[in-house]
């Protein structure tokens, strides 16, 4: 068994299937990819879905396609308030001018075809767009892609490095569209104004963010467990039937600055469970903690797909 970070992936022997199967991220400045952006409900692609998909298809340099559609949903189009606020799509538009999810996404999977992706903060499109190709029994979204994020963060250090800051900074735009083609497009404006002037010492530094740790030995620093931690200081318990080796659990645990726990306790932070017994009404540590929420605790429960999950978002961070 083992459990480790390489290249910014987390590999964990025995249940690999259970994370997300997506590509491996490099730094780097290549002339044929698909950049794309899309705009959702909310963060998290569990609970929250797609409005609108984006991309533009680029070759030599230059863009020569465009992918531009709403996306509509059998049951529930709700958008919140302040996403509509954010970048104008409503409930209304979607059912207006939307297409079925399913046809946006084979269409969208189609016009990805086997490119490099790149994007900002690209991982989180990654994470909606993976699961609506697995649902839809697509082929696997496990491009490889450039974060154009990281490059900001090496380029423009120790700042705020939203989409917008960048756009802002080379002179591409004052404000940020928030509609999938047009950050597409401005996205690629960014990732063209950084080729021009990086430098391979730059490119080399981004390249070397990449984590690359073994979670089984010693206890990892601050600096290296980075602000995106998801188990800072949170105490962790792992019911019985998770499939991932509890030994080797708690290690990993308590390597990353958290606490592991034998058995659910009042003042557990998170409950891993198996993702089975996660919806089961009868599982004894579910009810402890139950009991123990009843009691003013605030026990998580987090299934166990969510949770290496989780931990993949921060080995790729």
């Amino acid at each position: 068994m083992s459990i480790y970070v390489k290249n910014g992936v987390l590999h964990v022997s025995g249940v690999q299937d259970k994370i997300r199967g997506k590509g491996q991220e490099w730094p780097d400045f290549i002339a044929d990819y698909t950049m794309l952006d899309i705009e959702t409900t909310g963060l998290n692609p569990y609970r929250d879905h797609v409005t609108e998909m984006g991309a533009v298809k680029v070759r030599n340099n230059k863009v020569v396609d465009e992918f531009s559609q709403l996306v509509v949903y059998p049951r529930s189009n709700h958008v919140p308030s302040f996403i509509t606020k954010l970048n104008g799509i409503t409930e209304e538009l979607l059912l207006k001018e939307g297409k079925p999810v399913k046809e946006v996404m084979t269409a969208f999977r189609s016009f990805i075809g086997d490119d490099i992706i790149i994007g900002y903060n690209v991982n989180f499109d990654l994470n909606f767009l993976y699961d609506l190709a697995q649902k839809f029994h697509l082929p696997e979204l496990n491009n490889d892609y450039v974060d154009v994020l990281r490059l900001a963060r090496v380029y423009y250090p120790k700042q705020h490095n939203r989409l917008l800051d960048c756009i802002q900074r080379a002179g591409i735009a004052q404000v940020e569209q928030h509609h999938g083609l047009d950050d597409s497009l401005d996205t690629k404006k960014v990732y063209d104004d950084f080729r021009q002037h990086f430098t391979p010492e730059l490119l080399e530094k981004a390249q070397g963010k990449l984590k690359n740790f073994d979670l089984l030995q010693d206890e990892l620093d601050t600096w290296e467990l980075g602000f995106r931690n998801p188990v800072n200081n949170k105490k962790i318990a792992f019911a019985p039937e998770v499939e991932i080796d509890a030994v080797e659990a708690a290690q990993m645990v308590n390597n990353m600055n958290g606490i592991a726990q034998t058995g659910v306790k009042a003042d557990t932070d998170y409950l891993i469970m198996s993702d089975d017994g996660f919806f089961s009404k009868s599982n004894a540590e579910a009810l402890k903690a139950k009991e123990f929420n009843r009691a003013g605790s605030k026990i998580k429960r987090l299934s166990e797909s969510y949770f290496l999950n989780m931990l993949d978002e921060w080995a790729r961070s």
